[in-house]
C-alpha cells in the first residue's frame, strides 16, 4: 500500500505530486482520513525548497488531492 498526494505549496503556489511508500513498523498513511503523516523528514517545494510538513496541519492545508494503492 502507498500514499501519492497532489500538493499546491502554499509559500510559492507551485502543484506537483509527492509519493510515500509505507516503511516498516511506521506506515504514513491517508492525511485526508486524518492518520499520522511523517513529519521529522522533510518533504520540500521543488520549486522554492521550504519544508511542506513541519506540522500535521500545515502538510493537511496544502493537499488538494490524496491517492492510496494496494
Amino acid at each position: 500500500m502507498g500514499t501519492a498526494y497532489k500538493i499546491r505549496c502554499r509559500h510559492c503556489g507551485a502543484q506537483f505530486e509527492h509519493h510515500m511508500q509505507p516503511g516498516y513498523g511506521i506506515l504514513p498513511v491517508c492525511v485526508g482520513c486524518g492518520e499520522y503523516v511523517e513529519t521529522e523528514t522533510a518533504i520540500r517545494c521543488p520549486a522554492c525548497r521550504k519544508k511542506l510538513n513541519t506540522t500535521q496541519e500545515e502538510f493537511n492545508e496544502q493537499i488538494e488531492v490524496t491517492y492510496m494503492w494496494d
